[in-house]
């Protein structure tokens, strides 16, 4: 008897660890696997396209949520300007759209137009959920810039 419950227990076991994870990000009803943040940023005084800003190429991108000095990812600006920030299947767990940046801490060696200090900051955007076999994936924009002292 003591042999079947305790195969039963390590069967439920078993059974739970393999499920996934109810508390996870979850997006217009669909549970939210990765997270992709789009943004291009520009040499202006608040890093967005004024004119004819040139492309702000090599600078570090942070995502960073509910103002927390953590970041649940970070990307190198390439050529364009442009950037891509992944967000890991465990971190959508710290994800949260409404509390969630985008950061660029000033200065950025390669724009001489930014001010010494201080920082640059947009906000996040949903763009659209990817529905794929594995996982769903959410895609997200940048709002514009804001110039901010640290």
């Amino acid at each position: 008897m003591k042999t079947s419950h305790t195969a039963f227990l390590i069967s439920i076991l078993l059974l739970a660890s393999f499920s996934s994870l109810t508390h996870g990000l979850i997006l217009n009803g669909l549970p939210i696997g990765a997270v992709r943040v789009n943004g291009v940023l520009f040499c202006s005084l608040d890093g967005n396209l004024v004119g004819n800003s040139p492309p702000l190429s090599g600078a570090i991108v942070q995502l960073s949520c509910a103002g927390s000095q953590t970041n649940l990812g970070q990307a190198l600006t390439n050529p364009a300007g442009a950037f891509v920030v992944l967000v890991r299947i465990l971190d959508t767990l710290l994800f949260d759209p409404s509390t969630c940046f985008v950061r660029v801490n000033l200065p950025v060696a390669t724009c001489s137009v930014f001010p010494p200090n201080g920082a640059l900051t947009a906000s996040i955007n949903l763009v659209n959920i990817v529905q794929t076999a594995i996982l769903n994936i959410a895609n997200f924009t940048t709002g514009p810039f804001i110039s901010s002292v640290l």
